[in-house]
């Protein structure tokens, strides 16, 4: 029963990434592309991860597992903040479409 749940996470959490770097496309600005890229990034990544924990059960893997998941959960948020922070701060004009 777990290790089914834990299959179907892992099945929805690559259907979610999948369908998160189609939609990314769809952007056209940086700014828009890169919050949706961290979102995409955070749950896809946070959902295979919590659905892996579940197939493998109460080990020392799981253990690893979870650790990943807290530094991921930490870091991605993070990382994407200082990119489009830093990218504001130099000056980084969204260009719009009747721009072009």
């Amino acid at each position: 029963m777990i290790v089914g749940i834990g299959y179907a996470l892992i099945l929805a959490g690559l259907f979610f990434t999948a369908t998160g770097v189609y939609s990314v496309l769809k952007f056209q600005d940086f700014y828009s592309r890169a919050v949706i890229t961290s979102k995409v990034d955070t749950v896809g990544f946070t959902t295979v991860l919590i659905g892996a924990m579940l197939v493998s059960g109460a080990n020392f893997f799981t253990l690893k597992i979870a650790l990943i998941l807290v530094f991921e959960l930490l870091t991605t948020p993070l990382s994407t903040h200082a990119i489009a922070h830093s990218a504001y701060a130099a000056g980084y004009k969204v260009r719009r479409s009747d721009d072009v």
